[in-house]
């Protein structure tokens, strides 16, 4: 039987916590975080690492690498909303991002942010990605039937946000990932997984409805 579709839907995933910041790091303007990992969240969803396409961010395959933003304001009308590049790499089942924040000189706002880092200020990364297969947990691979598992997936973007930031989006996450959660249970997901029919060609602007993940 084909697989069923569903709404195109972006994902956002605002996970753990400030990774490694060291002198090397520090000479180099950089930060890494924990973007990603395979543990269950708030929301009972697991994202396979395996399945990630790491798209222009993949440091293995990218020169350039993707721009990160300041708490998903990609349509804003302040430039410096644009912090730096960004690479995300795999290391065991984590997914770890680095930021490189532009100089002071060319961007005050990210200056400010990597200094807050640098203070100890508590900011997180958050992913937006682009699910592509899901079903539920198989038991027979021992996997959990009551959580949701996206099996593949993309990366669209990634941010340096505050923590605790906007619990309006977090109300609308929880109901995008019921809506997403009902059309795998209608389907018996984990027999027939459920994947999107089109190739991703989706903005940070029409991705509005979000899941914040690790969010208790």
């Amino acid at each position: 039987m084909p697989a069923k579709t569903i709404p195109q839907k972006i994902v956002y995933r605002d996970d753990l916590q400030l990774r490694k910041l060291n002198n090397s790091l520090v000479e180099k303007r950089e930060v890494e975080f924990v973007i990603s990992s395979e543990a269950i969240d708030s929301y009972r969803t697991v994202f396979v690492q395996d399945g990630a396409d790491l798209g222009r961010f993949d440091q293995e395959k990218s020169r350039t690498g993707g721009i990160v933003m300041f708490n998903h304001l990609s349509f804003g009308s302040d430039p410096d909303d644009q912090l730096g590049v960004g690479f995300a790499y795999r290391e065991d089942n984590l997914l770890i991002g680095r930021v490189r924040f532009e100089e002071k000189e060319i961007n005050p706002k990210a200056d400010t942010v990597f200094r807050k880092i640098q203070n100890g200020m508590p900011y997180m990364a958050s992913i937006g990605a682009r699910p592509l297969k899901m079903s539920l947990g198989n038991e027979e691979k021992g996997e959990n039937p009551d959580i949701l598992y996206f099996r593949k997936w993309q990366l669209m973007e990634f941010s340096v946000v505050p923590i605790g930031a906007n619990p309006d989006a977090q109300k609308r996450n929880l109901a995008t990932h019921r809506e997403i959660q009902e059309y795998a249970r209608q389907q018996k997901a984990a027999e027939e997984p459920i994947e999107t029919n089109k190739p991703a060609q989706i903005t940070c602007q029409s991705a509005q409805i979000i899941i914040n993940q690790h969010r208790m």
